[in-house]
């Protein structure tokens, strides 16, 4: 009983993942829906057969750096409240939530996650359709629906687009059976597709629209083998068509005029963050501390076109300053280590899926944090297990011997 509860806790914490927007407190500890949810997925593990997988002794001694360079980071800089809850709620939770969901859904069986987490964002894109249409948007005519900015929706929206891409050719490929059912899903699959499209077309992320193109060029490359002139024909017209609809967008034209666009603003915050990593490159400056620091070190240089910036909009930057040297090199040992097992692996379909999301992640975080967000670090860790060879253990509960 307890692991069929477990299972369905799961699915339904990987479809609300955007409910960690619905904040509150308990006893005067700040939690979010999401974490509630994570928490009683922790019980039903705890009270059912207690499944788990080992890791790799490489990855466990890089997650170890991660967290160790993170607590450093935070006792030295002596922001504990902030930084502890951050711990908490972007690695603690979403770490061992997504260890939980590997160990206890079997092998065959985990491209359901991908498939739930795709219904969550069709979800999201529908309900952000909602807002276009009430004419919900910000300054600049972008949408960003339930979430706090445009490039929010588009990253939650990414990872979608990558599998709705590889759904529709899968059922494409069975379109000579000429079923029925066969047809419908192929209408289903393209129709959801172009929902999501439609929704990231419209938050104009261009960093976003640039990291998936590249994810899958560069994962198609590697799968096959050979370049397919014909798709590169076809993401050329797509690309042309794509530009030229910018022309008349004030996005567009802010980044050819250079003057206040989101280049410049975030060149001005990469050279801010690199002076305030220069000053605190063994320790960093602890996680929610970048904030205070930015505004800072605004001595430095002449005013700030952006001054409310939670983050340092790069994914290796804030890796550092968050958790130090440390933290930065556990992180870039992980990514090494599962890109090189990766590589080395059968080129299945759930190989192709997990490895474009992760460049996806990659990629992006050259000019965003692809991370550090409760339901962005939840889809990380879920791509990061799925593709894994983990080999699994089970501690059965003594209070319970009937989770057998």
């Amino acid at each position: 009983m307890w692991n069929k509860l477990t299972k369905v806790l799961i699915y339904a914490t990987i479809f609300l993942l955007p409910i960690y927007l619905v904040r509150f407190s308990i006893f005067g500890f700040p939690t979010n829906a999401l974490e509630i949810l994570m928490l009683a997925v922790f019980a039903s593990w705890f009270f059912s057969a207690r499944p788990g997988v080992k890791l790799d002794k490489k990855y466990a001694i890089s997650i170890g750096l991660i967290f160790f360079g993170l607590l450093l980071s935070t006792l030295v800089n002596k922001n504990y409240a902030v930084g502890f809850g951050i711990i908490k709620s972007w690695f603690v939770l979403p770490l061992l939530f997504s260890w939980i969901a590997i160990a206890v859904i079997p092998e065959e069986k985990r491209k359901n996650v991908f498939f739930i987490y795709y219904f969550s964002a069709l979800a999201v894109a529908i309900i952000s359709l909602g807002y276009y249409i009430s004419g919900a948007i910000t300054f600049d005519r972008r949408l960003q629906g339930i979430f706090n900015s445009p490039n929010y929706l588009a990253m939650y929206l990414s990872p979608a687009i990558i599998l709705g891409l590889w759904l529709s050719k899968v059922q494409s490929s069975k379109f000579k059976v000429q079923k029925f059912n066969t047809k419908l899903k192929i209408i289903l699959s393209v129709f959801s597709l172009a929902i999501i499209l439609l929704v990231f077309y419209l938050t104009y992320s261009y960093a976003a629209w640039l990291a998936v193109a590249a994810s899958l060029a560069i994962t198609y490359f590697i799968k096959n083998k050979k370049i397919s002139w014909r798709l590169m024909a076809v993401a050329g017209l797509i690309l042309l068509a794509i530009f030229v609809s910018q022309q008349n967008t004030q996005k567009f034209q802010n980044l050819e005029k250079y003057t206040r666009s989101s280049i410049d603003s975030r060149t001005m915050i990469w050279r801010a963050a690199a002076k305030i990593l220069g000053d605190n490159i063994v320790f960093g400056i602890g996680p929610g501390n970048f904030q205070d620091k930015y505004l800072e070190y605004q001595k430095y240089f002449p005013p700030y076109l952006e001054w409310a910036v939670p983050h340092p909009h790069n994914l290796y930057l804030a890796w550092w300053l968050y958790g130090g040297i440390l933290s930065f090199i556990g992180f870039v040992e992980l990514i090494f280590f599962w890109l090189k097992e990766m590589l080395a692996k059968e080129k299945n379909s759930r190989w192709a899926i997990s490895f474009a999301i992760m460049l996806y992640f990659l990629l992006h975080g050259l000019a965003d944090t692809t991370y550090f967000k409760n339901d962005l670090a939840v889809i990380f860790w879920i791509t990061f297990f799925i593709p894994l060879q983990l080999k699994q253990f089970w501690a059965y509960s003594s209070r319970n011997p009937s989770a057998r």
